[in-house]
């Protein structure tokens, strides 16, 4: 039995490596490295099925997504957002094709790692269930000592001025978000330990701040005590954040200085976690242990299915490349019409400015008019003239 790594090549976010982490403490061995933004073309030595914990964000390139039939899932842990517009093209849910939704419902009940993504496999008709996030199973490390400093990950300077203002604990500045494609060239065994690094110095921690999903539930695992900046302004937070809100202590980001926070004596983190950790470690156990080993004589030729994928992705490219200078094209009209609108609303609110300018000086001749004063002006005005005495 053979057992893959699913994992970002070319991430731009420690927290993806985070994920591989987690799903790696399950398998016995690692046998075949699986990039999430190439599954389809992933094809082992030979004509087998490779056991593998798809626990993942799915996925920037979704003109190409399909899943290789060489991997025999556990499909848990999963994000599929719903795009509703980017790069000038509403995709929606369209990239989850009908190869994709029959290899979802072969192997269901299918675990969703947010609410978001459990209406998506509701509304396909996949069976499902909320399953949590595969970081909340990470194991404590028994060679961490408690440390006196505070972690903040992924804040602002203005965020970290201020709660080095009401603290006087040393604060560790960590940034999960890297440039993409920095550790593309790097063994898998140099990018786990770049996240036993990164845990160890979240489980010594005193408190762990945070914007990050992939940060903030590795600390409850870990048992540090975690503070969630929630921006409930920026969409993809809802989707993917808003479902780990009970789970967590959180705080409005927008709020922050005007919430009475003691990061010296930070609150502990709720349990209610614990349920779905224990529910994951026991879903990605059984699957592991599993030692029926599926047949694979209904399986491709691996020579001729990597053949045909390529001739396929080949045939695909100029349609592609067309869809999106076509899109380009579309953004730069769009960009064009909100500019235009932007002018437009602009010239309008001038306009009402000077229409209010205009309808409060009418008002006032209105009144200066309908004064006594004025008519009896109007009046004197016309005796003069008759009298042809100058005013």
């Amino acid at each position: 039995m053979k057992y893959g790594l699913l994992y970002y090549k070319d991430t731009d976010n420690i927290g993806d490596d985070i994920q591989s982490y987690a799903a790696s403490r399950f398998l016995p061995r690692i046998d075949y490295m699986i990039d999430r933004e190439n599954i389809e073309l992933f094809t082992p030595k030979k004509k087998e099925y490779v056991y593998t914990i798809m626990n993942a964000w799915y996925i920037h390139d979704k003109y190409n997504f399909n899943f290789s039939p060489y991997i025999y899932p556990l499909f848990i842990s999963m994000f599929f957002k719903n795009f509703p517009y980017e790069n000038g093209i509403t995709y929606g849910i369209d990239y989850l094709n009908d190869n994709v939704i029959a290899d979802l419902k072969e192997h269901a009940p299918v675990g969703a790692r947010d609410i978001h993504t459990k209406k998506i496999f509701d509304k396909l008709g996949i069976e499902n269930y909320f399953s949590g996030c595969l970081t909340l199973t990470i194991e404590k490390f028994s060679d961490v000592k408690k440390g006196d400093y505070i972690v903040v990950v992924g804040l602002n300077n203005d965020e970290i001025n201020y709660i080095k203002s009401k603290t006087n604990r040393p604060i560790k500045i960590i940034k999960q978000d890297v440039k993409r494609g920095i550790f593309s060239g790097e063994t898998w065994e140099v990018r786990k330990q770049r996240v036993i690094d990164l845990l160890k110095i979240y489980q010594g921690a005193h408190m762990v701040i945070t914007n990050k999903l992939h940060c903030s539930l590795p600390c409850l695992a870990l048992e540090t005590p975690v503070l969630l900046l929630y921006d409930k302004s920026f969409s993809e937070n809802k989707d993917r954040i808003g479902t780990y809100l009970d789970y967590l202590n959180y705080v409005d980001r927008n709020k922050l200085k005007k919430i009475s926070i003691d990061f010296d004596n930070p609150k502990n983190n709720p349990n209610k976690y614990l349920k779905l950790r224990k529910q994951i470690i026991k879903k990605c156990q059984d699957f592991v242990l599993n030692k029926e080993e599926k047949s694979f004589n209904e399986l491709p030729d691996v020579d001729e299915y990597i053949n045909g994928i390529k001739r396929a992705i080949i045939s695909r490219k100029p349609i592609i490349k067309n869809l999106k200078k076509t899109a380009k094209k579309y953004v730069k009209k769009c960009q064009d019409i909100s500019n235009m609108e932007y002018e437009i609303n602009d010239l309008k609110y001038q306009y009402n400015i000077l229409k209010d300018r205009h309808d409060k000086l009418v008002d006032r001749i209105a009144t200066i008019e309908n004064s006594r004063s004025y008519k009896f002006y109007i009046k004197l005005s016309s005796v003069l003239k008759k009298l042809k005495i100058k005013k």
